[in-house]
Order: C-alpha cells, then sequence, then structure tokens
C-alpha cells in the first residue's frame, strides 16, 4: 500500500470514528498498519491516538496503554516525573502528578506520556483493571509506576475535602491505594519514589513516623467525612480504613507482573513474606480473602458505599476496644438489646461481636454501681450466646441483689421491679442459692398481695413460680395449699348449686384435683369435686370415642384418671379394655338417667365398647343383655314399653338367648299393642301382636282364658292403676320376674 492511499485511509478512519462507526474505523487502521512507518510524524501520531481511543472504548487497556506510549515514542521519559512536558505546554509533569484535577472530574490534557497514562490509570481504575494498565507501562527507572500510583492517591485524597457528599469510588481509591503505598512492607516502592524525589536517603525510623502520620491525616480526613455525611460507625469510611489495615496487613503486592493486583503465594514460604516463587505461582484473591476497599480497586467489581461488611465492621470495632460505638450504632439501627436473637436472620452474622461487646459493657457498669444496666447487658449478651464464668455469675448476684437501693443501702424499688431484677439476676446464675431464696420470698410476698385483691390467677403463678425457683419452699407450699383449698370449696358450692356461678372449667378442676389428693390434708370438697369431674371426663370419653377419635378418648381417660394418687402406682397406663369398662359405665348411667335421646345412645356406647373389649358377636350380645336386663322390668313397670322396644331394636339381641328377657319384650310389645288399639292405630297393634307371638307369648284373651284372671293386671300392678293384691300373695306383690 502507498503512502497516499495510507493517508487517504487514515483521514476514513478519522471521520469514521467522528461518526461513531467504530467497527470500520477499526477496520481502516488495520488495513493501513503494515504501511503506518511511512506515515509523516503527524499522521503516525494520529494513527496511534486513534488506534488507543478505540482500544479505551474496548477496555483494551494494555493496547491503550502501549498506543498512547507510541504517540509520544516507544519509551517515555527514563524519570518523566521530574522532566517537563516536551510538546510546549510547560507544564511540571511532578506538578501534574502531585496536584492532578481528574478527581474533580475534568480530563488532564494529553501533552506528554505521565499526563496520559495518569488519565489512564484513572479510568481503568473505574473497572478495577489498573495492574493492565501498568503492566504495559515501561518503568526503566522503577518509579514510574508509583509515581502514577500515588497521583491517583492524592487526588483521591483531595477530592474528600470538596464539600460535597463523597463517590463510593473516592474513598475506596484512597483507603486501598494509601494502604498499599504506606504498607510496611512497601510493595509499591513508594519509598524509593520518596528517596529519589528528595535526593537523599530517609531513615527507618523517619520513614515510619512519615508513614504513621500520613496514615493519621488520611484516618482524620475520613472521619470528617463521614461526620459530614452522617455515617455511622458501621458504614464508616473510618472503619473501612481500620478493617483494611488490621484484618488484612499479610496481602502483598509483588513483581513486575504482579504489580498492584492483590495475589497469595501457595508454595512452601510462609505467607508470602520472602516469597521466591515466581509470579506466575500466585493466584488471584477469592472475595474471602482479599482486603474489602482493594478486593474492589483490582477485582473490577461495582462499588456500591462501603465495601465492608456489617459483621466485618462490628469484629473490628469490638476487638479495638470500640465497643459503646459498636453498640450505639446498633440500637439505632436495630433497636434496644432486649429484641436481638442470635437465630434470626437479623443478628446472626454479628452475634458474636454484639455479645461480647455487651460483656465489656456490662463489666463497665458494674464497677460503676449500675446495677440494672449491668442486668440487662448480661442477660442480652447471654442471650446471644455468650458464655458467662464464674465472675460474671458473681456480677449477676450482686447486681440482682442491689439493684433499686440508694446510697445508704435501702431499698426503693417497688416488690414488682425487685422481682423483675432478681428474676434476670437468677436466669444469669441459677446455681445461686441466695438470689433463688430471695427471688422466692418476694415471689411469696407477691403473691399473697395479689391474692388480697382477689386475683387469684396471678397470686397462684407466683406461688408456682416461687417452687420452680426454690422446690420446698414451705411459704410458697403453704400459700398454695392455702389457696388451692379456697377453689376447691368455691367449686363445690357451684356444681352442687349452693351458689349459682358458671361451671368451672375441667383443666383448672383438673389441676386442683391433682394437687388436692397428694396434699397432706385433703380437704372435705375434694371427694365431691372428683366425683364431678369424673362424671364430666366420662361424657367426654364416650364423646370421642362414639366419634372416632379413639386417641382423643384414650387421652380422655388419662386425664380422668391421673388425678387420683392410685394411678402413679399403676404400672400399665391406659388400655382399650379401661375405655370399653368407661363405655359401659356411661350406658348404665343413661339407663338410670333415661335422658332425651338415651335409647338411642346405650346401643351405640355398647356397640363401641364390644369394639374396644373386642368381643365376638355373642360375647357383644352378652355383654349388652347383662346391661339392660337389670332395666327392662323397670321400664315395662314404668309404663315406658316403647323405650325397652327401641332398646331392643338398637341392640338386636337374638330372641331364646334369655328366656326373662324376652318375655319382657313381649309384654312391651303387647302394652304398646294396646296403646295403639286405643290410640286408633291397629296396624300397628296387629304388628306388635306378631312380634310377641313370635318370641312365644300368647295374647291377652288366651292367657284370661286358661288361668280366668286378668294377667297383666294381677303380674304388673305397677303397669295399671295399683290394684289390690290377688288373695293368694298375703297382700305382697309379686316378683314380676319371677312369676313370668
Amino acid at each position: 500500500m502507498n503512502i497516499t492511499d495510507a493517508t487517504r485511509m487514515l483521514r476514513q478512519a478519522e471521520r469514521a470514528y467522528g461518526t461513531g462507526t467504530f467497527a470500520y474505523s477499526l477496520n481502516l487502521l488495520d488495513r493501513i498498519s503494515t504501511a503506518r512507518t511511512g506515515l509523516s510524524d503527524g499522521d503516525r501520531a494520529s494513527y496511534y491516538a486513534l488506534r488507543a481511543l478505540l482500544a479505551e472504548r474496548a477496555g483494551n487497556w494494555p493496547g491503550a496503554a502501549r498506543s498512547w506510549l507510541a504517540v509520544f515514542g516507544d519509551t517515555p521519559p527514563a524519570s518523566g516525573e521530574d522532566q517537563p512536558c516536551d510538546i510546549g505546554c510547560h507544564c511540571d509533569v511532578r506538578t501534574v502528578l502531585d496536584a492532578p484535577e481528574a478527581a474533580s472530574g475534568e480530563t488532564p490534557c494529553l501533552c506528554c506520556p505521565a499526563h496520559v497514562l495518569w488519565r489512564l490509570v484513572w479510568q481503568a481504575a473505574l473497572e478495577g483493571t489498573i495492574g493492565q494498565v501498568l503492566d504495559a507501562v515501561p518503568d526503566p527507572s522503577g518509579n514510574r509506576r508509583t509515581a502514577l500510583v500515588h497521583a491517583l492517591a492524592i487526588g483521591t485524597l483531595r477530592s474528600l475535602a470538596t464539600g460535597e457528599a463523597v463517590a463510593p469510588a473516592d474513598a475506596v481509591f484512597t483507603i486501598g491505594v494509601w494502604h498499599l503505598l504506606l504498607h510496611e512492607e512497601d510493595p509499591l516502592r513508594f519509598e524509593a519514589l520518596v528517596t529519589a524525589r528528595r535526593g537523599a536517603p530517609i531513615g527507618a525510623q523517619e520513614w515510619r513516623s512519615a508513614r504513621d502520620t500520613l496514615a493519621g491525616r488520611i484516618r482524620t480526613a475520613l472521619r470528617s467525612v463521614d461526620e459530614r455525611d452522617g455515617h455511622d460507625v458501621l458504614d464508616a469510611w473510618e472503619t473501612a480504613w481500620n478493617v483494611e489495615e488490621y484484618e488484612y496487613s499479610g496481602e502483598l503486592v509483588r513483581g513486575e507482573r504482579g504489580y498492584l493486583r492483590m495475589e497469595d503465594c501457595f508454595g512452601s514460604c510462609v505467607d508470602g513474606f520472602g516469597c521466591l516463587c515466581p509470579a506466575d505461582a500466585w493466584p488471584l484473591p477469592t472475595r474471602e480473602t482479599a482486603p474489602p476497599c482493594s478486593g474492589l480497586l483490582f477485582g473490577g467489581r461495582l462499588w456500591m458505599g462501603s465495601p465492608v461488611t456489617v459483621d466485618a465492621a462490628a469484629r473490628q470495632l469490638e476487638e479495638c476496644g470500640e465497643h459503646r460505638a459498636l453498640l450505639t450504632a446498633y440500637t439505632r439501627r436495630h433497636g434496644e438489646p432486649a429484641t436481638w436473637q442470635a437465630e434470626s436472620d437479623a443478628h446472626r452474622a454479628c452475634a458474636p461481636h454484639l455479645a461480647r461487646a455487651l460483656a465489656t459493657r456490662a463489666h463497665e457498669q458494674f464497677e460503676k454501681g449500675e446495677w440494672r444496666d449491668t442486668l440487662d447487658d448480661l442477660t442480652a449478651a447471654a442471650r446471644l450466646g455468650f458464655v458467662l464464668d464464674p465472675w460474671h455469675h458473681e456480677m449477676a448476684r450482686k447486681a440482682g441483689l442491689s439493684a433499686g437501693q440508694d446510697g445508704n443501702g435501702y431499698q426503693r424499688a417497688s416488690l414488682v421491679q425487685r422481682i423483675h431484677w432478681l428474676e434476670s439476676a437468677h436466669a444469669l446464675a441459677p446455681e445461686d442459692t441466695v438470689l433463688a431464696t430471695e427471688l422466692a420470698a418476694a415471689l411469696v410476698r407477691r403473691g399473697t398481695e395479689v391474692l388480697r385483691r382477689k386475683d387469684r390467677r396471678q397470686s397462684r403463678a407466683r406461688f408456682q413460680r416461687a417452687l420452680s425457683v426454690l422446690p420446698g419452699d414451705p411459704a410458697a407450699a403453704e400459700a398454695l395449699r392455702a389457696l388451692d383449698a379456697l377453689e376447691l370449696s368455691e367449686v363445690a358450692a357451684v356444681i352442687t348449686g349452693a351458689r349459682r356461678g358458671r361451671q368451672p372449667g375441667l383443666e383448672r378442676v383438673r389441676e386442683l384435683l391433682h394437687r388436692g389428693f397428694r396434699a397432706e390434708e385433703p380437704v372435705d370438697e375434694l371427694r365431691e369435686v372428683h366425683a364431678w369431674y369424673r362424671a364430666r371426663m366420662t361424657e367426654r370419653i364416650a364423646e370421642k370415642a362414639l366419634a372416632g377419635k379413639k386417641t382423643e378418648a384414650r387421652r380422655a381417660l388419662r386425664q380422668r384418671e391421673e388425678v387420683h394418687p392410685s394411678w402413679d402406682e399403676r404400672a400399665d397406663r391406659v388400655s382399650d379394655g379401661d375405655l370399653a369398662h368407661s363405655l359401659r359405665e356411661t350406658a348404665v348411667r343413661q339407663l338410670e338417667a333415661r335422658a332425651d335421646g338415651y335409647t338411642r345412645q346405650v346401643p351405640l356406647l355398647l356397640a363401641a365398647a364390644a369394639s374396644f373389649a373386642r368381643l365376638t358377636g355373642a360375647e357383644a350380645e352378652q355383654q349388652a343383655l347383662e346391661t339392660v336386663l337389670p332395666h327392662a322390668a323397670e321400664l315395662v313397670d314404668a309404663g315406658r314399653p316403647s323405650d325397652l322396644i327401641a332398646l331392643q331394636a338398637g341392640l338386636l339381641i337374638t330372641p331364646g338367648r334369655h328366656v326373662e328377657y324376652d318375655q319382657l319384650v313381649a309384654v312391651a310389645h303387647h302394652r304398646r299393642a294396646r296403646d295403639r288399639r286405643a290410640n286408633g292405630d291397629p296396624a300397628g297393634a296387629v304388628r306388635d301382636e306378631r312380634t310377641a307371638d313370635a318370641l312365644h307369648m300368647e295374647t291377652e284373651q288366651q292367657i284370661a282364658l286358661d288361668f280366668d284372671f286378668d294377667f297383666e293386671s294381677e303380674l304388673f300392678p305397677g303397669l295399671f292403676d295399683c290394684p289390690e293384691p290377688p288373695p293368694d300373695q298375703d297382700g305382697r306383690p309379686p316378683y314380676t320376674q319371677e312369676t313370668l
């Protein structure tokens, strides 16, 4: 390609770049690359400048650095930071590097290599690729790269004092780069740069003093920024500086290729100090191992505020003695320590550091005699996982006993406050008998007070708590027994109708009975209340069993039986046989009471009892017969034949199984047949008579012809109008079943 064509294509590439056709511009530059040496000095500079700009847009920072340097020649001045520009802007490169303007948003001029490189470093740093730029910079003197980094550090530090809100990038650069410059291992050879500028060596002590002074000034500047921008210590830039300094001081930067890259040796050396491993053997750090700010600076990650996590900040503050500042900031964010829980997501990460900070503050408050605050902080620390030692137990004991006292040792707090503080101290030192005795006495006094105000529930709770704190406490036990006796008498008065009121709850009565039966002197009302409770629980057992809820039925039976002391001696607990027995008891009780619906309930109860007892068909019938037979004659005598018939319809006892029962059922059908005829229901009467015939009973007319007397009126006087007894019975009514 001739020079004329190359020049024409260069002009086309410039126009394409100006119109935003970057791919076409790059293509033209590639086509004339072989002819670039023949271009004039100005066109050749334009060629490299276009290549540098396109490389910047593509993020190719090494290529951009090489292209920009080629604009000024292949190699920058050996010590460019000490020489003026070569293109006539008459600026001192040292002035540019020590007092840059890029931090305020202005782009530095491109008058010399130093200006260009510094602009590239700044732009590349925003993407975390400083090392790529600096690796491409020839550095024969060994100071040019350090000078560029120092210029960047100066610019970002001065940007903190602009009076405006600090951008996270400026703060991150200030912390990350200045830590590298001031690191005691001097990974960036900052001391060599300063020595070269001074022209004289620096003593070791003088250098350490200068580094400490500069670090102090930077920390002061960061503190001012935090106060101005309203940061607390958990997201303060000063805290980020301290974390970077104290927690990651072992991270080093080494080697020409590893310049400004956070790396860590995994060779045989110790912690990377004095490492002789090749730079290629050093892997890039992970997010967990890199310092927060340097990790952002060289990791290409976004900066959205402080890179230090809250738990890392809390750890640094607590370990450096800033526990009060930590607790103040954390309380402002999350509320009082009483609400902090180690298991919650909001507090889990910081819980260990907060717990130690609280324990430290508790010790300080204990020394000042601030007993209540001591208990609060120790309680919060223990809740966050802090393990108390004997000294903390002693602190809790003294604070619990002394809380509320004035300077003369007189107790000025209310009894409720005293109990609260003693409870806190007892929770912290549960083995302390002095605390337990004092707390139990306070609880008994409080229970007695609320009992006078008729608040028995609160009174009972206080007495029971006193016994749990100090088992066997005679005062609490006696007070609880008196309260139980009072409540038992009131319950007995309500269930017997002697006093109007709501029926007591079964749970409450169960607790009273359980304690009452085991008292040294049971009260008189105990048996009466127990009978009522047993009847109610038996009804509940039947209700659950008939509903098919066997587990709940067993639980109800256990609750019914366990109130009595005999339950404590039983080796076997609730069995299905016990449930069957309870259901039969309920059936008998309903037969005796004859309440509404009992003729339907009794067969169901007996069937459920047979199921729990696992009886066969014949055995189930025999059980039902034994239950109903003693009441069958009473039903006939009482003029309730339909009830007996309804029971038989539910029980389905096979005829012929028991002669007396069959005769009683037959008589019941006969009586109902007569009643139906009298009420104009001949069809129903016929059905009852046929049922009686099936039970081998003769009709009333047949009996009258064979025996010549009124069968029903003579044998069952209770079914009619109480006639006179027959002459041969000596005035005594005949026994119905025997006569039959």
